[in-house]
């Protein structure tokens, strides 16, 4: 999806990109680094620290626990449910 708006649109440039546990993954992460592209992913509740992740994902894991151990349970850009919509911030 991000290829499509980049290879069809040259002038935009995507400084974001939000998305549900669905796109938790090493390598959507490592995509979007390479891209210059900040994630804002919902990580999956059981995701731990790992060197095996990578590094910006293991920031966000870091991210969503402080948020849980703060007693906050919910990100701004979360909806009521607790899921984070998908969403490009151009």
């Amino acid at each position: 999806m991000i290829e499509q708006i980049l290879n069809n649109n040259h002038n935009i440039k995507i400084k974001s990109f939000l998305g549900d546990g669905a796109y938790d993954s090493n390598e959507n992460f490592k995509y979007l680094k390479e891209k210059r592209i900040r994630p804002i992913i919902k990580v999956k509740r059981n995701s731990i620290i790992s060197t095996k992740n990578n590094k910006i994902r293991n920031r966000e894991v870091g991210f969503q626990i402080r948020i849980i151990i703060n007693g906050r349970r919910k990100k701004e850009s979360m909806d009521k449910d607790g899921s984070l919509k998908q969403c490009f911030h151009l």
